[in-house]
């Protein structure tokens, strides 16, 4: 099977980079491809601050969705993050920076439910959701679970897998690559996006390559191969990571 691809907008606010962003939507729309769009429900992060609010925010963001032109996350709650010792589940990030791992779990229900209520009232529903700095930790996905969230975009893996009952479609690209097999969701940061990336992605949209919408991904058939290749990729992608920060590490040292 060729390799399939989804694209993810992350960190979308009222204060976002709204040229860039319409300029990735128009292109999207433009190839007949549904992105899912990352929303912060009450965004408190002012890294995220790019632009004067629009205050016409939440009509635009159901307008994509009521119209099919994106799909909709729930992109945690406040999106403030804050320094613990709480790496989380993923392992991903090296900066320890979490808005939930290591919280009990009735702060968690309540903050992951406060977001849900902001987003159900301004008209938009959704049953997917993702971690800012990819932290979240086995309490977040009970609290997901009790709150009727069905999958996450998140996870370094070459296919869909279930996790706690929730499907996971993995996320493990920032920008265009190409691959023989696998489902590949390229998560783009808008805010920090350029000329460059955005060539290279309209580029890509363009090549003829397999690109489907997320909801086409969870619905992905998972067999025993699949959760072996899964394991196979992860083993090889953390190992690879350690390799890259050993090197780097006696790189430095070797110039003192």
């Amino acid at each position: 099977m060729r390799a399939k691809y989804i694209y993810r907008l992350d960190d979308i606010t009222p204060n976002m980079n709204w040229e860039q962003f319409w300029k990735f939507i128009n292109i999207f729309r433009e190839n007949n491809i549904v992105p899912i769009l990352g929303v912060v429900p009450d965004n408190q992060d002012h890294m995220l601050f790019v632009e004067e609010s629009k205050l016409d925010f939440w009509s635009i963001i159901k307008d994509l969705q009521d119209k099919k032109i994106a799909e909709i996350a729930q992109h945690g709650y406040k999106h403030k993050l804050f320094h613990t010792k709480e790496k989380g589940l993923m392992g991903i990030d090296n900066t320890f920076l979490t808005e939930f791992a290591g919280l009990p779990y009735e702060d968690q229900l309540r903050m992951l439910e406060a977001g849900r209520n902001i987003l159900r009232d301004n008209g938009i529903y959704t049953d997917v959701w993702m971690a800012p700095c990819h932290s979240f930790d086995s309490t977040t996905l009970r609290a997901l679970k009790q709150l009727g969230f069905k999958a996450v975009s998140d996870g370094i893996a070459l296919y869909p897998n279930t996790v706690w009952n929730l499907i996971f479609v993995p996320q493990q690209i920032w920008a265009p690559r190409y691959f023989p097999f696998g489902i590949f969701t390229i998560c783009l940061h808008i805010n920090n996006s350029n000329e460059k990336l955005f060539k290279e992605v309209e580029k890509h949209v363009k090549s003829g390559a397999a690109i489907i919408s997320f909801s086409e991904a969870r619905e992905y058939s998972i067999s025993n191969i699949h959760v072996f290749v899964n394991k196979m990729f992860q083993i090889c992608y953390f190992f690879r990571r350690k390799l890259k920060k050993t090197l780097k590490r006696m790189f430095n040292i070797s110039k003192l």
